[in-house]
């Protein structure tokens, strides 16, 4: 169950490797993907050994990285360093990115701690065209982070989709999660011409609209049975316990930092 990942993926002309110190779930482990010269994602800064050796594959000259969360951002520096490679991110990342952020334990042990790094801004629905060719679009898609952007390459209709979708069905979520702007963000995704999904923490997404609208489904009802219990009294505990289940081991172990109580609390305590 605990030992590391390394795999390597392959989708036409896209590669990739998935990486993590533990193998204890979907979460535990994060995918850098690499199109042409451009990586998208940067990795966890506890696997920088594995990601180095999939770089020295092929020389990769852009990093662009979707939310400054440390298993999408954790190797932005090292990749900066050695080399020389721009990194892109969104702007409201920067200030994280280059100042640091607060960390739980549970994501040092997880994940490593990033270096810091200075990035170049990515402003919401620009469109730009890196060195190989590829053309993107920068899609604002908050809820999980307020910084999160997607990325659209339009030529094939590839969609890398950071955390926004990982499972159709979720029962956790971080403190600071907006329930209700994660929905809003999937309803924007899903009116977009994409052809594949590739998820930062599955990779390739098989049948991926259809995944995302499972998804957009299942949390558009959550919220709306959510907000009705709200209103009919019910403490956030109790919805919770309602709606998802009591909290368990995962949530214990991450100090109810990643609980099942997190995916509704913000959209209820507005």
């Amino acid at each position: 169950m605990f030992w590391s990942v390394n795999e390597r993926l392959v989708f036409g002309r896209l590669r990739g490797i998935r990486v993590g110190r533990f193998q204890a779930g979907v979460n535990s482990a994060a995918v850098v993907f690499r199109l042409g010269s451009t990586l998208i994602e940067a990795g966890p800064p506890n696997r920088w050994r594995q990601v180095r050796e999939f770089v020295l594959e092929h020389p990769v000259d852009t990093v662009l990285i979707t939310h400054h969360h440390e298993d999408h951002s954790g190797n932005a520096a090292h990749l900066q360093q050695e080399f020389r490679a721009r990194v892109l991110a969104p702007s409201l990342a920067l200030a994280r990115l280059s100042h640091g952020f607060p960390m739980e334990f549970y994501r040092r042990v997880i994940w490593g701690v990033p270096p810091r790094v200075q990035a170049e801004a990515l402003e919401d629905f620009a469109r730009f065209e890196d060195s190989s060719g590829n053309c993107w679009q920068v899609i604002p898609c908050p809820g999980h982070s307020p910084d999160m952007r997607c990325f659209l390459e339009s030529r094939e209709g590839w969609l890398f989709s950071a955390d926004l979708y990982v499972a159709s069905r979720v029962r956790y979520a971080p403190r600071g999660h907006r329930l209700d702007l994660e929905v809003e963000s999937l309803d924007r995704v899903l009116a977009l011409p994409f052809t594949e999904l590739f998820c930062a923490h599955r990779g390739h997404v098989t049948g991926g609209r259809e995944a995302l609208r499972a998804k957009r489904d299942y949390l558009g009802e959550l919220l709306e049975r959510a907000r009705d219990l709200r209103g009919r009294g019910y403490s956030l505990g109790e919805i919770s316990r309602r709606l998802l289940g009591g909290e368990d081991y995962v949530s214990v172990l991450t100090g109810f930092h990643f609980c099942k109580a997190n995916l509704l609390r913000a959209c209820l305590d507005q």
